[in-house]
């Protein structure tokens, strides 16, 4: 069974009503997002098979499918995805990974369009909000005869995806439940927050990798338009000039207004969690605040924590209070 003593111990303890306390002298946003982002020392290792999956426009992407030994369909299944700049070996990704994984539920580590090792399988690159290939993952992994309870698990701009599929699409086949970890539902509001002065080290991080693998795909893509960038890159920029005539979109606002969750939360009609925290650097906690939820949703807005980073004691004897709240979560929800 998914669920034995151990893991009805940590459902009896979820709480959304839980407060994060940082350990002592990391209380401070950066730190949090800094040190969170890291990977252990030791990375768990979980045995995955890769798949190459065909969604759209003659494009195909990675997923790194992990299931149990006693894993028969009808049991749970958990889809994970990445965010901005990340891939099935980020870390957060590979920790609740093996986590779900050690609990009997088969674990799909979805690399989106084009990222990580699945950069020359695909011309077009991911962006928030390409729901379609999450529902392609979710119908092939998912069996028609007996479905599994299925989970879609993201992070960052993952979280964001995830909302989107979940709000878009009415009744999805089999579909339990949504976790999400500080997910950009306003990406307008994301991208202007990260533009601060205060947070372009952030910024510089994701526009080098971004602009890399443009690069990178342009040479296994010969024939995509040429690249043009200005010298004084941003967030905003890139995607005014790459992510949104790339994908189909006007313009930067219009990809944010198409592609940005806040909208779509409403429609939801499965258990959802998000959580997300005050001190977050540029993740705007404000649409949270003001988000029309239904009652299903469930919202966890932390007062510390950075981005991604929750690095405190979770009461189990780690040191990942975030992570562990989505697996209590998922816990409580089977």
């Amino acid at each position: 069974m998914y669920l034995d003593k151990k893991n009805e111990l940590a459902k009896a303890s979820f709480s959304l009503n839980d407060e994060f306390r940082p350990f002592s002298l990391m209380g401070n946003r950066h730190l949090q997002t800094l040190l969170g982002s890291l990977s252990d020392s030791s990375p768990p290792e979980f045995p995955s098979k890769e798949v190459v999956l065909p969604v759209s426009d003659g494009d195909s992407i990675l997923v790194l499918d992990s299931k149990p030994v006693s894993w028969v369909p009808g049991k749970p299944i958990a889809i994970l995805v990445h965010g901005l700049t990340g891939s099935h070996r980020s870390s957060h990704v590979v920790r609740v990974g093996d986590r779900l994984y050690r609990r009997g539920c088969r674990v799909i580590r979805m690399n989106q369009r084009g990222a990580g090792p699945g950069l020359h399988l695909a011309r077009w690159s991911y962006h928030a909000g390409r729901s379609e290939d999450i529902r392609k993952v979710m119908e092939y992994f998912q069996s028609a005869v007996d479905p599994s309870p299925l989970f879609l698990v993201g992070f960052s701009l993952g979280g964001n995806l995830i909302l989107k599929t979940a709000g878009e699409s009415g009744d999805l086949h089999g579909l339990a439940g949504v976790a999400a970890m500080a997910p950009p539902i306003n990406l307008m509001q994301c991208s202007e927050l990260i533009g601060k002065q205060e947070n372009r080290i952030y910024e510089k991080h994701f526009l080098s990798y971004l602009m890399l693998e443009a690069k990178k795909r342009q040479r296994y893509f010969p024939e995509l338009p040429p690249l043009k960038f200005p010298s004084n890159m941003s967030i905003r920029l890139f995607d005014e000039h790459y992510t949104a005539p790339r994908a189909g979109y006007d313009c930067a606002e219009h990809y944010y207004q198409e592609c940005s969750s806040e909208r779509f939360i409403k429609n939801i009609n499965v258990p959802t969690l998000i959580l997300t925290s005050r001190d977050d650097p540029f993740i705007s906690v404000g649409p949270f605040e003001k988000l029309n939820a239904p009652g299903c949703v469930s919202i966890s807005i932390q007062n510390r924590g950075g981005h991604l980073g929750f690095l405190g004691s979770d009461g189990r004897g780690g040191i990942r209070w975030g992570e562990t709240k989505l697996i209590q979560w998922i816990d409580q929800h089977l």
